[in-house]
């Protein structure tokens, strides 16, 4: 099970072709749960050439934030990229 952190960026794909179908970045965690604002979806998935209706829809409807119980991630959410290494926040260090 992947620990989500805030600034992680996130995947929900497909259950049985394992294609993305959104990705977006957690924006707040706490023991309990975390957020995730989608920031992107799979077009084709969701009937997006099919006219300026579903554009609308999509919009509106997948590219919300959504809260997860911690207790409830399902295998369908993957982990794209972190900011942690080992539990611990990366910094970049400047070369001087």
């Amino acid at each position: 099970m992947y620990k989500f952190h805030i600034g992680d960026l996130v995947a929900r794909v497909h259950p049985s072709s394992s294609i993305i179908l959104k990705t977006g970045l957690v924006v707040s965690s706490d023991k309990r749960a975390f957020k995730i604002k989608w920031v992107s979806f799979n077009h084709d998935f969701f009937m997006e050439k099919q006219g300026d209706i579903f554009k609308e829809l999509n919009n509106r409807y997948l590219l919300g934030t959504v809260e997860i119980d911690r207790n409830n991630v399902g295998p369908f959410l993957v982990l794209l990229n972190s900011n942690y290494c080992d539990g611990k926040l990366r910094r970049n260090k400047k070369k001087t």
